[in-house]
Formats: structure tokens, sequence, C-alpha cells
């Protein structure tokens, strides 16, 4: 598996929240309002990047990628767990604190994978992938059985870009204006 690293924030360091007590900014809109029940039961639109989950492990093991990081190695497992079809909204959100983060929300059987994947795999991390980079793989600590997530992310523009990305809202259309450059977010590195 080939992905890149996506510099958006340290990433075992993101943290995964449910997204009570979180505002959501004004593009919030999804493409989908329910989600198929099954990962295959309807074919991603073409402009449309991957979105994934996996579960990621800081030992080697049997059907699990190598991934390097900058601080050590990550182990996601080769069939990803949650993919977009599961998801019902991702927004561009910010707490009280005014951090800013990449909210996401899935519909019921998402949120019935989402509590048995956690549940089993306490101590382990949650790896999320869009576009084949690795975004973000918090720690999960306790089972998430809410159907919603938050990653941290550096910047209000970052949130939005994100979000938009894994809705898969298409690209600026050709000769439209394209938004100004958010903060260095793509400084992807290869990895293996």
């Amino acid at each position: 598996m080939q992905l890149t690293l996506r510099k958006l924030a340290p990433v075992f360091a993101v943290a995964m929240l449910a997204l009570a007590g979180c505002q959501t900014a004004p593009t919030t809109s999804s493409k989908q309002d329910a989600a198929p029940a099954s990962p295959t039961a309807a074919a991603q639109p073409n402009t449309a990047s991957p979105v994934e989950f996996y579960i990621a492990y800081s030992q080697p093991g049997a059907g699990r990628t190598e991934v390097s990081m900058p601080d050590g190695k990550l182990y996601l497992q080769s069939t990803p767990v949650l993919t977009r079809p599961f998801l019902t909204e991702a927004a561009a959100v910010v707490d009280r604190q005014g951090q800013h983060f990449v909210g996401l929300r899935f519909n019921e059987a998402g949120t019935r994978i989402l509590a048995d994947v956690s549940s089993k795999n306490l101590g382990n991390m949650l790896a999320l992938v869009v576009n084949r980079e690795l975004v973000a793989a918090p720690s999960i600590a306790e089972p998430l059985n809410r159907g919603a997530l938050a990653f941290s992310v550096p910047t209000a523009q970052a949130a939005m870009e994100l979000a938009a990305q894994i809705r898969g809202d298409a690209p600026p259309a050709a000769g439209a204006a394209a938004p100004a450059p958010a903060a260095p977010r793509n400084g992807a590195t290869p990895v293996r």
C-alpha cells in the first residue's frame, strides 16, 4: 500500500472526540443524506477521493502494512473497517476554545461497526486515510459508540478543505476562482 503522510497535525497527538460542544462552520452541507448500509452498495463519484478508516497498530503482524512516520512506524490493517459510504456528514467544526476539527458522523451501520471495532481494539489506533494520505491516527481510548468523531486540524481553512474532500465535493470548475491557499498542509512525505 503506497500512502503519503499529510502534515495537518501530529499524527499521534490528534484528538478524537464526540461532536458535543462543538459548533459547525458555515460550509457543512452533506453530499449524502442516507448512506448505503454497505460500502459496496453505491459507486463513489469519479471526483471523490477514497476515504478509509483502518485499525492501526504500533507493532508489525500478519495482514498489516508498514507505514513509516517521522517518529517511528505504524502498521495498518490491510483492509479498511469503514469507508465513505458509512459517513453521513463531514464538517468543519470549532470547539469553545477555538480549536479546529473535522467532524464526522456515521450512518446506523457505520455507528455499529465503529462501536464494534473500537471495543475490540482499545489501545490501538483508528487511522483516517483520505486520497491515500494518512491524515490522523489517534489512539482508541474507549468504545466509540456515538456515531461521531472529530479529528484535530491546525486551521479553519484546513478543516473546511479536508471536510470537503471527505464529503467528495467536486473541485472548482475550470476557470473558477480557486480558494486562497491554506497554511501548508500538504507537505506530504512519501511513506511505504
